[in-house]
């Protein structure tokens, strides 16, 4: 048994692979297994599979027969797993040379904590970091923790508990997974960026799907705040509903639901209500401002543009 399963899911990465397995199999622990999820490539991504499970016998490849997505690739991989440790990393990431060895020994100094993560550097198509993504820490506030993001592990049975990812949440499979995670097993916050390197271009799913992501994580958080909101902190609560009150007001426009959370935001803290409510004229103001300039802008245009 390895200490650490790491599941790779991918599909038609074949200019990438390389880098993120090489990060993988180059680590300072060795005691890992490797498993590699081809989800219905049709470039050459099978071919260079073949390679490295020919050449290093801690690489396991499985391909998929249908195209499962990412949270179906990933139940597979792990039914796979025979580690003591989890984690999972994209087919265009890196993780530093030390990142796994970091992330286990906290996790073996620590035994009555189930997850340990940490923030990460975001880099461009040359592997030079462009920023850096803080997670913050979950054990201070729910509301402002934004996810344990692409550095992290967890134990085994963290899996088990859960029932794997939930295969019909595309695009937000990992932040359900840890949420619901959160509930039952403590987790560990490692406030530092050089273990993992998170890679931003034109065909990743943060760039194509960013905004379809923010509106999935609000949703995942509505409809868990029945067992949620028990379990927050006064301050948490709070600032759960400022951010459903401004989400739905300057938003989506649903007043409804904007004044519903507002009301419960009276109950909880009348200053805090004030503050929100004023905020919330306040944008409503300027987005009537912005969109009378672009009408005026507009005419202007129209009258005048073609002289």
């Amino acid at each position: 048994m390895p200490l650490v399963s790491i599941v790779l899911p991918t599909r038609n990465r074949a200019h990438l692979i390389r880098r993120s397995i090489n990060s993988c199999l180059g680590q300072t622990l060795h005691d890992i297994e490797l498993i590699v999820v081809n989800d219905c490539s049709t470039d050459n991504t099978a071919g260079i599979l073949k390679e490295y499970a020919a050449s290093d016998s801690r690489v396991k490849v499985i391909n998929n027969e249908i195209n499962l997505k990412i949270p179906g690739s990933l139940n597979r991989g792990f039914e796979a797993a025979t580690g003591k440790y989890f984690t999972w990393t994209s087919d265009d990431n890196l993780y530093a040379p030390n990142a796994l060895e970091v992330l286990s020994q906290t996790l073996e100094q620590n035994p009555d904590a189930g997850l340990v993560y940490a923030n990460y550097n975001e880099i461009d198509d040359n592997d030079k970091v462009t920023g850096i993504a803080i997670m913050n820490d979950i054990n201070k506030s729910f509301m402002l923790w934004k996810g344990c993001g692409s550095c992290f592990m967890y134990k085994a049975i963290v899996h088990q508990t859960n029932k794997g990812y939930d295969s019909t949440l595309f695009l937000i499979e990992d932040y359900d997974f840890f949420v619901r995670a959160s509930l039952q097993y403590k987790f560990l916050y490692l406030d530092r960026n050089d273990l993992y390197g998170h890679r931003h271009h034109a065909g990743s799913l943060t760039s194509l799907q960013g905004h379809a992501v923010f509106e999935l994580q609000k949703i995942i958080i509505e409809k868990k705040q029945g067992i949620l909101l028990p379990v927050f902190s006064e301050r948490d609560k709070i600032l759960f509903y400022r951010k459903y009150s401004v989400y739905y007001a300057v938003l989506k426009n649903n007043t409804s639901r904007a004044n519903h959370y507002l009301s419960l935001l009276w109950k909880a803290s009348k200053k805090n209500y004030l503050i929100t409510f004023l905020y919330i004229i306040v944008q409503k103001i300027i987005a009537v401002f912005r969109v009378g300039f672009g009408m005026i802008g507009g005419f202007f245009k129209i009258i005048f543009g073609n002289k």
